[in-house]
């Protein structure tokens, strides 16, 4: 399998879902939207491929890294789906927007930065940007993950 390393840094200007105009914000990430499968349920932390949440901000800071596994071969169809959502404790989850960011856009060979517009994925109030840095390696590539 290919290995996508995916740093999540930090994000800005956030849509406030809360009282007060904040938001308690965090990321989940997929590749096509399919969820990572299930291993932790503590903390607040469901999901292998969530961030953890940042409470009252519309600019949180998470600098978290993680590494989805990619079906060679699809590079060139298959996207990164990173969605953010407002942790509601009482209630669903709040959708912020997200990013989709296709991997042939990252098939160059070295990590990409990029602060990445916060765009509506179905009809929620979504603004700001979020800033990544993403390295796809493919199999037999040897990686770096100190200089990631």
């Amino acid at each position: 399998m290919n290995k996508l390393y995916i740093r999540i840094i930090s994000a800005e200007g956030l849509h406030g879902a809360d009282l007060g105009g904040k938001s308690d914000p965090f990321c989940r990430l997929s590749i096509n939207g399919k969820e990572i499968p299930e291993k932790i349920k503590k903390k607040g932390k469901i999901f292998d491929g969530e961030t953890k949440i940042i409470k009252k901000t519309v600019s949180p800071v998470w600098n978290e890294t993680f590494v989805l596994f990619v079906t060679p071969g699809n590079e060139h169809s298959d996207h990164l789906l990173i969605q953010i959502f407002d942790h509601d404790k009482l209630s669903k989850n709040d959708s912020l927007g997200g990013v989709k960011i296709p991997l042939s856009d990252l098939l160059g060979g070295q990590p990409v930065s990029s602060a990445y517009n916060v765009v509506p994925l179905k009809k929620e109030k979504a603004k700001g940007k979020i800033h990544l840095k993403l390295h796809y390696c493919p199999i037999g590539i040897p990686f770096q993950t100190r200089q990631f």
